[in-house]
């Protein structure tokens, strides 16, 4: 039976339509171990928990991370809770090549530096199995050129009075060529009302 519209919520949480792209395109496995670096409260990882995968999760914010461990608890109990943890994304206390698909939403426009926003890349890619799946949402400059207050080097004041992190193309190409990344999806980015601009980045890793 079709869910109705109203369940879908149910279903699917509030799962970021461009992730929900690459469920429907086959590549996330439900034995896949998924990672879901910056979790926040668990937006993205719900329909997952609910599907039965071996999810796990980190965050800065202790409050997030209780959440999470609070939802899995109710859609997964058969996952501990120490799959959700408090942790930095520069340096994350997983294994070499520990998950099939790493997922970073909101999270890379945070960036203290160029070598910070390195480092969290960097470190997405240590954690990532060969042949698996890193995909990133994050802020960025393509297609908002010329028209952000740039403060320096790739920092920009944002609408709401912040300042962003903000990478362009050629910063997320020599990132793709230094990693040996492979492109799965062209990149896209949905412009809004031209206050900030959020760029879906899918990359593979070589087998």
């Amino acid at each position: 039976m079709v869910p109705a519209p109203s369940s879908l919520r149910n279903i699917f949480g509030n799962l970021d339509i461009y992730l929900f792209d690459q469920l429907l395109k086959g590549r996330i496995k439900e034995y896949t171990q998924l990672l879901d670096a910056g979790c926040g409260n668990g937006r993205n990882i719900q329909y997952l928990l609910q599907a039965g995968l071996p999810v796990f999760g980190i965050d800065q914010d202790a409050e997030a991370i209780r959440q999470v461990q609070e939802r899995a608890a109710l859609l997964a109990p058969h996952l501990p809770p120490t799959n959700f943890i408090v942790a930095d994304l520069n340096n994350m206390p997983f294994t070499d090549n520990q998950f099939g698909v790493v997922l970073c939403s909101a999270v890379l426009h945070f960036a203290r530096s160029e070598a910070h926003f390195r480092k969290m890349v960097q470190e997405l890619w240590r954690v990532l199995q060969p042949g698996g799946m890193l995909f990133c949402r994050l802020s960025t400059t393509i297609g908002l050129e010329n028209k952000l207050p740039h403060l320096h080097d790739y920092f920009y004041q944002m609408s709401h009075g912040k300042n962003w992190f903000l990478a362009d193309a050629s910063l997320l190409l020599n990132l793709e060529i230094t990693l040996g990344a492979q492109r799965l999806e062209p990149l896209k980015t949905l412009l809004v009302e031209e206050q900030r601009a959020m760029t879906t980045w899918v990359l593979q890793k070589s087998a």
